[in-house]
């Protein structure tokens, strides 16, 4: 009776050890992926303070016949969907290599109004959530940190050494895009966010020092200062 208890136990025993392994590895992918939203957030604020200042000038080349592509590109990001269906129809759409040709017609300030209230989303919301969703990460700290450095250990045999992501929206897009791979993100998160303790990621110069040499560079500036968030 007792070699068939052992016998059983035995067979169950891989079962038993396999579970947690694969709990951890369920918890740190959604962990993971929260981290990941951040970076989203981040976006989405830089999308939307952008508009808003270009809203706030008389004249913004932003709002002219020559960016109604990249309205609707930076639209779409932040809504999902194309925001128009038909530029021509208001203002004659400028082709790249025919700006020279063709005059700049800016959209009448009533047309600038409509698309800032159908962004749905002000500067100061868009930095609340983007402040708050890190703020949360760091409740649980221990937590991210463990699954970023099992993440982190295995260097280019993870996943996301392969993955990119545009860290910053530069407007206009330069020619060197702010690119980094979505594991230098992480370790970006950690060093900065999680080690440091700073209320929000640091810009794309301060990134690629400490990336490239594990430096670091103070703020040239105070981030975000009119923009109000919760106790």
């Amino acid at each position: 009776m007792k070699k068939v208890i052992i016998l059983f136990c035995l067979s169950i025993l891989p079962f038993v050890l396999v579970y947690p392994q694969t709990g951890v590895k369920s918890d740190c992918e959604s962990n993971l992926e929260k981290i990941f939203k951040v970076y989203d957030l981040k976006r989405k604020f830089d999308i939307v303070e952008h508009i808003y200042e270009e809203s706030r000038q008389k004249e913004s080349i932003l709002f002219s016949n020559y960016n109604y592509d990249y309205l609707d590109h930076l639209f779409k990001l932040i809504r999902g969907f194309p925001y128009f269906e038909q530029p021509k129809d208001s203002i004659p759409f400028v082709k790249p290599g025919e700006m020279e040709k063709r005059k700049c017609v800016y959209m009448p300030e009533e047309a600038v109004n409509e698309y800032i209230k159908q962004l749905d989303c002000t500067p100061g919301e868009a930095y609340r959530n983007y402040y708050n969703s890190i703020r949360n990460i760091k409740l649980e700290k221990e937590l991210y940190l463990r699954c970023i450095d099992m993440e982190l250990a295995k260097n280019f045999d993870s996943e996301y050494a392969k993955d990119v992501l545009r860290y910053e929206l530069s407007f206009p897009s330069p020619s060197h895009l702010p690119i980094i791979t979505k594991l230098h993100f992480l370790k970006v998160f950690k060093e900065f966010i999680l080690n440091d303790g700073e209320a929000v990621l640091p810009n794309y110069f301060r990134v690629m020092v400490y990336l490239d040499c594990g430096c670091k560079t103070p703020y040239f500036k105070v981030y975000y200062p009119m923009y109000k968030v919760e106790n």
